[in-house]
């Protein structure tokens, strides 16, 4: 039996999917003891040498280090500790000497891009923290995306959230931020904390949420974005997969089979609450037309369906769409089609031919080349690879 020390917080989403994960694995491949961190309330008179466990009896550790740390997590050094040592730290993403688990910011900043364009916006901005790499990488990612759809203007507000206090005094400066941007906006934040801080900066501001600014998180805390007022869109991230994995990976180091390396834990999807509930369109026709489109887009509709649903004539709808959307309707009715398959395979078990019953492709050996087409892969090596 090894012993592992778990330092994961568990007061957020994040750690508590990543600890989900790690369980799933010692559970059915592993013979571990937990060692868990008790509660601050029970560390406070701790003068930073009686640790709650013996150092010498600890044969591997997963740490979860948040953005603002508890105490016992500041005084515990991972890297000064020669054990095997898999680290997921909120302020860098490569820790010296341990194993890490990073996000994908690049493909966080891309989904992000992609979701405001769908919805029709014509103005972009972005809010994170300057000196966090991945917040860093997330709005590099989410600007070039829009750049490469034709968008040159994407509005920034970032600080140094180290020097710079989270209080009513920075509130009031994002509000003013945000009262200077060309209205309808999207907000894209490098996460949820950071997604709630510019909801109340709007309200302060007196800005509607979403019909002037629409906001968009990233950890998909559901606790946090169900209180939200508005309730928060947000980006789920594969925690719980990527603690599965992290835990595989600590036995490897355990057993000597592998060496240190980098664990991404990608996006899955978006959850859209009230604050993205919006067409940002000043085109009604076109409006009308992706109502429908999202409305029917799992069932096999064609560019005439979409056409019907408007009061014009095909040729005036695609050049409409083209000039708005930067791309055809079938383009858009098909990139609908495939995230919706894309997240079937990744967050089910449905063999393919039964999602493809479901969206109702009459031959079931069509699927398999639809898919391949549009993503360069068959529905099961996507699988398999993700």
């Amino acid at each position: 039996m090894q012993n592992i020390l778990m330092a994961i917080n568990m007061a957020r989403a994040s750690g508590r999917k990543l600890l989900a994960g790690i369980e799933r694995y010692a559970t059915a491949f592993a013979q571990w003891q937990a060692v868990m961190r008790p509660d601050e309330y029970l560390l406070e008179k701790s003068d930073g040498n009686d640790f709650w466990f013996r150092l010498d009896e600890i044969d591997g550790i997963i740490s979860h280090v948040p953005s603002h740390p508890p105490k016992i997590l500041n005084r515990l050094n991972i890297r000064k500790i020669k054990k095997p040592t898999v680290v997921f730290d909120a302020h860098q993403e490569l820790v010296p000497g341990c194993s890490s688990l990073i996000t994908d910011s690049h493909a966080i900043g891309t989904m992000a891009a992609e979701y405001f364009l769908g919805l029709g916006f014509s103005h972009f901005a972005y809010c994170g923290f300057r000196q966090l790499p991945w917040s860093q990488k997330r709005f590099i990612a989410y600007k070039q995306t829009l750049n490469e759809n034709g968008i040159s203007t994407v509005f920034e507000y970032q600080d140094d959230f180290s020097k710079t206090p989270q209080n009513s005094g920075q509130q009031l400066k994002i509000s003013k931020w945000l009262k200077q941007l060309p209205q309808p906006v999207c907000v894209f934040t490098c996460n949820d904390d950071r997604a709630v801080f510019v909801l109340d900066a709007c309200r302060i501001a007196g800005l509607n949420v979403p019909e002037e600014v629409a906001v968009l998180g990233v950890d998909n805390d559901e606790l946090v974005c169900n209180l939200s007022s508005p309730s928060l869109s947000s980006i789920e991230l594969d925690f719980e997969n990527a603690g599965f994995l992290a835990a595989q990976h600590l036995n490897d180091l355990l057993q000597k089979k592998n060496e240190n390396k980098i664990i991404t834990v990608p996006p899955l999807e978006i959850i859209s609450r009230r604050s993205t509930d919006v067409l940002a369109l000043s085109d009604p026709d076109v409006a009308a037309a992706l109502i429908f489109i999202r409305k029917n887009f799992q069932r096999p509709i064609q560019s005439a369906d979409v056409v019907n649903a408007t009061c014009l004539s095909r040729s005036e709808l695609e050049k409409r769409f083209k000039r708005i959307l930067k791309r055809t309707i079938k383009q858009e009715i098909e990139r609908l089609r495939i995230d919706l398959i894309k997240k079937r395979l990744l967050n089910s078990n449905q063999p393919a031919y039964q999602i493809a019953a479901e969206l109702e492709f009459t031959d079931p050996e069509h699927f398999p080349r639809y898919f391949k087409q549009a993503t360069g892969k068959t529905p099961s090596a996507f699988r398999r690879k993700s």
